[in-house]
């Protein structure tokens, strides 16, 4: 019941802190979409506990918190690797626009 108590806390607070960020312009939708989907399955798991209970049965593992916690891992990773693409590409964008500056600017000293 106490782990019930947290993962419903848990799920509100991370739920209510991403809308408070979209609201306030600090955080893309795009970007949140995965944390409210992650708020949104603790608080199906914090409501319907037999859930988890038998994924975590059935998935082999030892008790429903490490079910979840690794299910936490899981996003973070997914959250990670679409980070490092973004950052990829944000990284190939400022090269190019250096490249034209550097040209622009070089043309201009030629006049």
């Amino acid at each position: 019941m106490k782990l019930q108590i947290v993962f419903f806390l848990a799920s509100l607070f991370t739920f209510f802190f991403i809308i408070r960020k979209i609201i306030k312009h600090k955080l893309n939708i795009d970007d949140s979409i995965i944390w409210i989907l992650w708020a949104l399955i603790l608080l199906v798991f914090s409501v319907f506990p037999q859930i988890p209970n038998k994924i975590s049965e059935f998935l082999g593992f030892m008790s429903p918190s490490n079910f979840i916690l690794s299910l936490f891992l899981f996003f973070t990773y997914i959250i990670l690797f679409f980070q490092n693409i973004e950052l990829s590409n944000l990284k190939q964008k400022n090269r190019e626009l250096i490249q034209k500056l550097s040209l622009m600017n070089y043309a201009e000293k030629d006049k």
